[in-house]
């Protein structure tokens, strides 16, 4: 019998059953370089708000301030979804939108500019200002962004040498490129900061190589700064890619970083080793990202990296798959990268993308406009023709993913304690591990400020599994004490733990020694309540100066008093999980420690001026322009959700049920609807399909197959789809789901591509709504291309692969799902 052991899939988690005690030193407090050295633009509005920053972080009227920013392309969805789009991401916790401008979608033809329909950049910065979000644009001319010639019209393309030959030799700009920063510029006017609009930042190019002062790639940037401010585009922060580097413009732009949690665009097909971002390194470069391009050279210039603060734009929101690798995710998998880089001193969370989209074909549909290997100069990888999905918290199909909530569980407490976290400084003990394939040394860094900050843990690796470390405390010198975590006793961090502890936070004057529960978020009502969440195997305790306590009463817990501190143990994670402080001045608040579950189920909304919890693991967004809670639900028209303060509403979809915790129950109604059965028939020959596969001979094609325009006479596995004729009168829209077996999937209406999959075992989803113009005519055909047992692609392990062998293409059911929409 033969065993193939492979350490990244198979290494057993190691159990460190001896005392772990991890030692830091704080030192002393740094200073911040206050003098202005970046030259912004204008940074005050007509409400004399200001966007500023120094060295360390960014700064709102003068505070330290910490901002979330996520993805979104415009031009590749529709108009009419745009402003639930941007809703969606805001109830994440978003709060700064950024976008591509791409510009083949806007000047295919040259000289003829297109800003109308979904290419309404105005109204779509319109939007983020009506809802109360910050925006920054990414010019380009050359964007990458899985677009076809990374964003060149074709027309453009056909000057350059190659297809990435972007920079000119004197690092000059082209008068192309010059009206195409002037026609943004026009589209902008009005809409900047200083006019009280939300566009606080532009992004010149990107991922552009420039090795110091003199280089091509350097003159090229300070060049487009030039260009920008010449055309009007005066705003706080201009941004460049601070990938592959190694030195930009320090004083014209501010560089900015990311972290994925996959190379998907690597050009082989063999299993990624450890991926050193999941260790608290204090690189700001992730070396993978555009390495099938990008040569990342020996340094040949040096930049100071507390110059700038450490800002991302393209921490993975989700990962998309290529035609030769395709990527899988769970939560952890980007997670674990959130909580290093705010651990090593991350300023702004910025993800690439955080919502889904499709790529649009060509003015007049004669070709498509994702990146791939059949373009004049190909790109090294083949991406789907029209998914764009990216496996983002947020689906091309305007739906969520489940780990759409632990980007919102995080990102609350980056919006509660971000003007705390954005001064501190990171340190990164020297007993963390050196290399990234080290799987036993527990993952740890301390960010802090005077003598107070938080203890942030990452026990994850993708692929791999890291140590149970068991008895593990912490002990932290702040110069004035030394704060023993927990002070009694030990606390284990099993395999795939991650975790943010504070100490000595000031919770209204009282003195939180420390927590070993996360904070989450903070309710700012009449009485104030400091949210936290119990850490999966990491037994929750709280332990406060208790100089400044008048009392201290709980539902479930005990509260034991020792000497100068005040311990609440035994606490019971849930909706009863409440404890009320009273200080000596008379001031009363409350602490709230929810199991997991519960607090990535939560939401926070300022609901008429109450900032309200509502516990629900369905889609919910506010708008407070209307004060309109929405609320969807796929396949489920009756469930329970919960609130704290309790929600006032007349709606008959609403039903208070009887109150037995803090929190408010409801029961949730909408008509049911029975679906329809969407049936389906071959109308392929097998004979043909039998033929071609026995001509591949075991072996899949190195590209994509199937075309923008279906085509019968291809080879391949053909349904004939039959849709409901319209869109269901009482439900929002309908999910259509493709199990379906194969390589490809593409689906034609009216033999025209509207939708496509690479398979990686998962189904394949399509919504109706936006697709409800062509219900009435019933020509849907999908289209499946064969995997055989010999691929060159890379899937997952667990990925079904068995039926290759059998039959190679097939589509096995489709599952029709209502969407349900309950306004309140």
């Amino acid at each position: 019998m033969k065993y193939c052991v492979t350490l990244l899939w198979c290494f057993i988690a190691l159990n460190v059953s001896a005392q772990e005690t991890h030692r830091i030193n704080l030192g002393k407090d740094i200073s911040f370089i206050e003098n202005g050295h970046f030259k912004q633009g204008s940074n005050r509005n007509p409400n004399q708000e200001t966007i500023g920053l120094n060295n360390f972080f960014l700064k709102k009227n003068g505070h330290p301030y910490f901002p979330v920013m996520g993805e979104f392309h415009y031009s590749r969805y529709p108009k009419n979804e745009w402003e639930e789009a941007i809703l969606k991401m805001k109830a994440a916790g978003v709060k700064v939108i950024a976008f591509y401008n791409f510009w083949i979608h806007h000047e295919q033809e040259q000289n003829k500019f297109r800003f109308d329909d979904n290419l309404d950049v105005r109204f779509f910065i319109e939007l983020c200002a009506k809802h109360k979000l910050l925006a920054v644009a990414r010019l380009g001319p050359w964007a990458h962004g899985e677009c076809r010639n990374g964003g060149y019209p074709d027309w453009f393309l056909s000057k350059m040498k190659n297809g990435f030959d972007r920079v000119t030799s004197k690092g000059s700009v082209e008068p192309e490129v010059e009206q195409w920063y002037a026609q943004l510029a026009k589209q902008f006017k009005g809409l900047y900061y200083k006019d009280g609009g939300p566009l606080i930042g532009v992004q010149l190019d990107n991922e552009v190589r420039s090795n110091g002062p003199g280089s091509q790639g350097f003159e090229y940037m300070a060049s487009l700064k030039k260009l920008a401010v010449k055309v009007g585009m005066d705003v706080p922060l201009y941004v460049v890619t601070g990938w592959p580097g190694p030195q930009v413009p320090e004083d014209e732009v501010l560089p900015l970083f990311g972290g994925y949690p996959d190379a998907p665009w690597t050009q082989h097909v063999k299993d990624l080793p450890a991926n050193n971002l999941y260790n608290f390194v204090t690189d700001r470069r992730d070396k993978n990202i555009g390495n099938d391009i990008l040569n990342y050279q020996k340094e040949e210039g040096k930049a100071d990296i507390y110059r700038h603060p450490y800002l991302t734009v393209e921490m993975g929101g989700g990962m998309q798959v290529t035609y030769h690798r395709r990527p899988t995710l769970k939560a952890a998998d980007l997670m674990g990268l959130i909580y290093t880089r705010l651990g090593v001193g991350a300023n702004m969370m910025g993800y690439y993308v955080f919502h889904g989209t499709q790529h649009p074909l060509s003015w007049k549909n004669e070709y498509p406009t994702q990146e791939s290997k059949s373009t004049k100069f190909p790109y090294p990888n083949d991406y789907p023709m029209i998914s764009y999905d990216f496996q983002a918290p947020i689906t091309e199909w305007g739906l969520i993913r489940d780990y759409y909530h632990d980007f919102k569980l995080i990102h609350q407490f980056i919006d509660s304690y971000g003007k705390k976290l954005a001064p501190m400084f990171p340190i990164v003990p020297t007993d963390n591990p050196t290399t990234a394939n080290d799987l036993e040394k527990l993952r740890y860094s301390v960010r802090s400020s005077k003598g107070a900050g938080f203890l942030f843990i990452n026990n994850y690796l993708r692929h791999f599994n890291l140590a149970n470390h068991q008895q593990v405390s912490f002990v932290i010198n702040t110069g004035k004490e030394e704060l023993k975590i927990p002070q009694n006793g030990t606390i284990n961090i099993g395999n795939g733990v991650y975790a943010v502890f504070p100490f000595n936070d000031d919770l209204n004057g009282v003195k939180l020694k420390y927590a070993t529960a996360q904070p989450s978020t903070i309710l700012n009502n009449k009485i104030q309540t400091f949210c936290y969440f119990a850490v999966k195997g990491v037994t929750p305790e709280f332990c406060f100066d208790n100089s400044n306590i008048k009392s201290i009463t709980a539902l479930k817990a005990k509260i034991e008093k020792k000497g100068k501190l005040t311990f609440i143990k035994q606490l019971v994670p849930g909706k009863e999980g409440f404890v009320t402080i009273t200080t000596l001045q008379g001031k009363t608040f409350q602490l709230l420690l929810l199991n997991e579950e519960e607090a990535r189920y939560s939401y926070k909304f300022n609901i008429k001026g109450n900032e309200t919890l509502l516990l629900t693991n369905k889609q919910v967004f506010y708008n407070e322009t209307t004060n309109a809670l929405t609320m969807r639900s796929i396949d489920e028209n009756s469930f329970n959700i919960h609130a704290y303060p309790a929600i006032n509403s007349t709606s008959f979809n609403l039903t208070k049920l009887q109150k037995t915790t803090p929190f408010t129950s409801y029961l949730v109604q909408t008509p049911k609807w029975i679906p329809v059965d969407v049936n389906f028939k071959q109308i392929s020959n097998d004979q043909l399909f039998n033929n071609y596969t026995d001509s591949l001979k075991g072996a899949t094609p190195t590209s994509p197959t199937y075309g923008i325009n279906f085509d019968a006479k291809l080879p391949f596995k053909n349904y004939q789809i039959d849709m409901p004729k319209a869109l269901p009168a009482n439900v929002k829209d309908v999910l259509v789901e493709f199990n379906y077996q194969g390589n490809t999937a593409a689906l034609y209406a009216n033999n025209l591509i509207v939708a496509d999959n690479y398979y990686t075992g998962d189904v394949m989803p399509f919504t109706l709504r936006r697709n409800q113009t062509l219900l009435k005519e019933q020509r849907f055909t999908l289209q499946i291309t064969p995997l055989m047992p010999v691929s060159a692609i890379h899937f997952e392990r667990g990925t079904p692969l068995d039926f290759t062998k059998k039959q190679p293409a097939q589509l096995n059911s489709i599952a029709v799902k209502p969407i349900y929409e309950i306004i309140f």
